[in-house]
């Protein structure tokens, strides 16, 4: 019989360090519960920062490329423009050219009216020498 007291003494001890150890499990299962409940709410919160994360970046690629386009449009218009104002250059150095053509012609006749008037103005120097002289021989029988 004392030997079985001495059992139950053991079983007892034995039963009150089970109900001692499963209380500290509960407690540290609690732990773990509020943790994974913790963990659960960040997984949440962390979801959403992704999607809003995810929803920005989408509008920052719709913004990219809307951007692009209008860069590309406007380098568009400016190569047009430059090939209407190199057109334009063009025009304006065949005019040059013309022109330029035109005076060269206009110099050289210019030098030769300028030619001719000086050999008209000699001939008219010359013919008003005759004119003269011939007077004086007109005058002269008369005297």
């Amino acid at each position: 019989m004392v030997i079985h007291m001495h059992l139950g003494d053991e079983t007892s001890v034995e039963v009150v360090e089970l109900k001692k150890s499963l209380g500290e499990k509960g407690v540290k299962l609690e732990g773990l519960e509020k943790e994974i409940d913790g963990l659960k709410s960040e997984k949440v919160d962390s979801e959403k920062k992704v999607k809003e994360l995810e929803r920005k970046v989408g509008t920052l690629e719709v913004r990219e490329l809307e951007e692009k386009s209008k860069s590309v449009r406007v380098e568009e218009e400016m190569r047009g423009k430059i090939d209407d104002k190199e057109r334009e250059i063009s025009g304006c150095k065949k005019k040059v050219n013309v022109l330029e053509s035109e005076l060269d012609k206009w110099i050289v006749e210019k030098k030769s009216v300028e030619g001719s008037l000086k050999e008209s103005e000699s001939k008219s120097k010359e013919m008003e020498a005759k004119i003269t002289e011939l007077e004086k021989e007109i005058d002269e029988p008369k005297t």
